[in-house]
């Protein structure tokens, strides 16, 4: 008998192991978390001497966390993830207490949600009728960019389809230079004769694209995507990676120069990504600050979180906070590195308004009462029909010609907006 109860123990703690090793792989923690911002990210302990430039050498205790200015703008936050109802329902909170009048929602796989290597680009159709959906309960707050697996069949009418629901835009993976549980994002190259005819629809539509591109890696291949389609309507979020040196700035400064419709967010997403993204822009703060200025018309506001079930509130409002901060502060303390402040780029107001609302409500096509098109009713009118009016022809590049290979840096010492 007493050998039977043995075993049956022996076999329950066994089973509770194993599922408690499962939620954990999924996200899913049985045990509280106590830590303020959830899953990976720990309460920050003291960190000593500032470890860059990136930081004030002096402390200032005037200085929180919470520290912000008086809300002055309407602000478009332009990529933002939710796994669920009850996480975008979170995000209006955050906005509402970020003074944040409309978030663009992104589509998304499951393991993004996750960060689980047993999974790959599954369930994302399922998220993109959620955010559809959620857009719809709150047409005035949010948009809806479902995203896309290249390698399915039928993607083109689908897309159709998601636009005749309500979507407003396009999310593409392709050119993210990272993997998923079961393979690469990256999985053809961007100009693969399968994404030639989404990048023909939304040219001709302009349907705006969130288009995740390392442009490390891929910058070959998405000048050979917009030479071929130059009005694409494009936002390439975290700079396409080319925030960090001088050299990458000037070539990014060249694809906006180059193609009217190519736009850039300052979300950096995963904490880790925040704390390097911002401490890269800090450190050459002169610099930074001239390129957010001169490009002001080209670069959105928006933060990359992916709201999973982990997530809490105070990390959804501290982080939709932080890039205000860093934006709009002389210093600031990053709740991710809060030890000592950090420089901010202390934005004029004409700047940061033009952040905050004329370019991404250029992005989105937004009319003179701040409304979405109703892509799903006689879209596009006329006026949009061939290249898109006031814009200049982009002239094709010479065969064989690789004009961004030989730029140099951004020039910045005595250039002026």
């Amino acid at each position: 008998m007493m050998k039977t109860i043995r075993n049956l123990l022996g076999i329950t703690g066994l089973i509770l192991c194993v599922g408690y090793f499962l939620m954990e792989r999924t996200g899913q923690s049985v045990l509280p978390d106590n830590t303020m911002y959830g899953r990976g990210v720990p309460i920050p302990g003291p960190r000593g001497e500032p470890k860059n430039l990136a930081y004030s050498e002096t402390n200032d205790p005037a200085i929180t966390v919470d520290t912000i200015g008086e809300a002055r703008y309407q602000i478009i936050d332009i990529h933002e993830h939710v796994v669920d109802e009850e996480r975008a329902e979170m995000l209006l909170v955050g906005m509402d207490r970020n003074n944040i009048q409309r978030a663009c929602l992104m589509g998304t796989s499951w393991y993004t949600f996750t960060l689980n290597d047993q999974f790959g680009f599954e369930r994302y159709h399922e998220n993109n009728l959620d955010i559809i959906s959620f857009k719809a309960k709150h047409p005035d707050r949010f948009c809806a960019f479902p995203t896309l697996d290249p390698s399915a069949e039928g993607n083109l009418e689908r897309l159709k389809d998601y636009v005749a629901r309500g979507a407003d835009g396009l999310k593409l993976y392709l050119g993210h230079g990272a993997s998923h549980g079961k393979g690469p994002f990256h999985m053809m190259p961007l100009d693969d004769p399968r994404m030639l005819p989404i990048y023909a629809y939304a040219q001709e539509t302009q349907l705006p694209i969130v288009f995740h591109i390392n442009l490390i890696k891929y910058f070959d291949e998405f000048v050979r995507v917009m030479e071929r389609f130059p009005y694409l309507r494009v936002n390439i979020p975290h700079f396409g990676l080319h925030k960090n040196t001088g050299k990458r700035l000037r070539r990014f400064e060249w694809l906006l120069e180059r193609y009217p419709n190519i736009y850039t967010d300052i979300s950096y997403g995963w904490y880790t990504f925040h704390i390097e993204g911002m401490e890269a822009l800090a450190k050459w703060r002169s610099r930074s600050k001239l390129y957010f200025t001169l490009h002001a018309d080209r670069i959105m506001y928006g933060s990359d979180l992916v709201i999973d079930p982990t997530r809490k509130q105070a990390y959804i409002d501290a982080t939709l906070r932080s890039y205000q901060q860093f934006l709009e502060l002389e210093k600031h303390r990053l709740f991710l590195e809060p030890e000592f402040p950090m420089h901010g780029l202390a934005l004029d107001d004409a700047t940061l308004k033009t952040i905050y609302e004329t370019t991404p409500a250029t992005f989105l096509l937004l009319d003179d009462a701040g409304q979405l098109p109703k892509r799903n009713e006689n879209w596009p009118p006329e006026t949009l029909q061939g290249l898109p009016p006031t814009v200049a022809e982009v002239t094709p590049l010479e065969p064989g010609s690789r004009p961004w290979e030989d730029l140099g840096d951004f020039e910045w010492r005595g250039r002026t907006p």
